[in-house]
């Protein structure tokens, strides 16, 4: 025992010297004695929800009426998208079922505390596509859809279960809790079935919704080409895109979306977020034509000084360290299955993992995989997902990821935001996300 734990600390010592683009191996024994920082909720290969820690210690598997066919046309049921409550002491997530023609969903939270899991909302009509805790911990909003998907509803339901309060639809639909949870900064329509594409603030207890007039810096402005609205951590600012006489912009408003300032701009279409203290936003500058998501050069713009770091690559989503002093963000490019350039056969998505330090511009490339096709889903809404979930433990140290390993199998890994060790295996799954706390 005693040879084994010098060499895991040798090792550990080794790494913190490696040049960057090196990395040594983990010992079996640095799971077991490296600081546990939160919990990581996800999807089993099997299709149920599990936690655990890091190590892939304190397991708790917390549904286990999840079913995969063996064969086309068997029922079918599995459970998605592990959302964590701010606190960390509460996990919610969604389960999908057909048999035949018939189709269920319902909306499951977990009281890690109470040791108790319980179905809070179940349709056969309206699917939840999509969750965000609001801000206190005691309600879940979420988005659902109808069979023809046509349209959105933006509902909240308690925590503990109740009657579903139904605020407002539109499809698209994108919104942004302010800190204090209660308005909702809102970015909906725009498609062929529903209403014009517009910005409103919809405030909770009354459920009004009213539209906010536009206006850029020095000129009168519509909505950009974006998604999801942002809400500054400490709720004094709202970034939104608009399109005016100037050109694409990236723009800054107060909490009442007035007295807009200029943060960037952008090509074709911007997704954005705002580091954990407000003091820098990220952007994207979407360079193609993308049906969802968008992909270009990555931009980090200090608040303060309008100093800017600028990764110019195929970069499709970034995700804030907590700490605010780090972004990890993704590559995507496409590999032939077989690595042959000649292969003609569909090419597969791949994924390069990078982490930016933003004080010293520098970034380092972690780990290039084939994500799941949950985790793959995740990224062209990534500007939606950054509000209510996270890859990264609350320590700033190390990521969950979410990938197809050698053998074709669905498989989470932590690896290390330092790059100087070798990503770990932590279970056989689909999708996994970090507790906040």
């Amino acid at each position: 025992m005693k040879k084994i734990f010098v060499f895991t600390l040798s090792a550990l010592l080794i790494a913190s010297c490696l040049p960057q683009d090196m990395q040594v191996p983990q010992s079996p024994l640095l799971s077991v004695l490296e600081r546990k920082s939160g919990l990581i909720g996800y999807v089993g290969a099997d299709g149920n929800i599990y936690v655990s820690d890091q190590a892939g210690g304190n397991l708790t598997q917390l549904t286990e009426d999840a079913v995969i066919p063996q064969n086309q046309g068997e029922p079918i049921f599995y459970y998605q998208y592990p959302a964590w409550s701010r606190d960390g002491s509460q996990l919610a997530f969604i389960g999908l079922g057909a048999d035949g023609a018939q189709t269920t969903s319902k909306l499951v939270v977990a009281d890690l505390d109470e040791e108790s899991v319980n179905e809070v909302y179940a349709s056969e009509s309206e699917h939840p596509v999509y969750l965000n805790w609001s801000p206190d911990n005691t309600n879940i909003s979420f988005i659902s859809t109808n069979v023809s998907g046509q349209n959105m509803i933006l509902q909240s339901v308690p925590s503990e279960g109740g009657n579903p309060t139904v605020f407002d639809a539109g499809s698209p639909y994108y919104w942004s809790w302010a800190p204090d949870g209660q308005v909702m900064v809102v970015h909906a329509g725009g498609a062929s079935t529903s209403a014009p594409e517009h910005i409103s603030f919809l405030h909770v207890d009354s459920k009004a919704v009213t539209e906010q007039a536009l206006e850029a810096p020095g000129a009168s402005a519509q909505t950009g080409a974006f998604q999801a609205p942002a809400w500054s951590p400490d709720g004094s600012r709202i970034a939104l895109a608009l399109v005016s006489d100037n050109g694409n912009q990236i723009v800054a408003t107060d909490a009442a979306g007035e007295n807009p300032k200029t943060v960037g701009t952008f090509t074709m279409k911007t997704a954005f977020a705002w580091s954990n203290d407000g003091t820098r936003l990220a952007y994207l500058d979407g360079q193609q034509p993308l049906e969802a998501g968008t992909m270009g050069p990555l931009h980090v713009v200090d608040m303060e000084t309008s100093e800017e770091i600028v990764e110019d690559d195929n970069i499709i989503s970034f995700f804030w360290s907590p700490s605010g002093e780090e972004l990890a963000y993704f590559v995507l490019f496409q590999a032939q299955p077989d690595g042959s350039a000649e292969s003609t056969a569909t090419p597969q998505f791949g994924l390069q993992l990078h982490v930016l330090d933003v004080t010293s511009g520098e970034s380092r490339e972690l780990f290039t995989y084939q994500p799941t096709q949950q985790f793959l889903g995740v990224l062209p809404y990534f500007d939606q997902y950054h509000q209510s979930a996270t890859i990264w433990s609350p320590d700033n140290n190390n990521l969950v990821l979410s990938f197809i390993d050698s053998a074709g199998k669905p498989s989470i890994a932590i690896v290390a935001a330092s790059g100087k060790l070798e990503p770990r295996l932590l279970a056989e799954g689909y999708l996994a996300f970090w507790s906040w706390e």
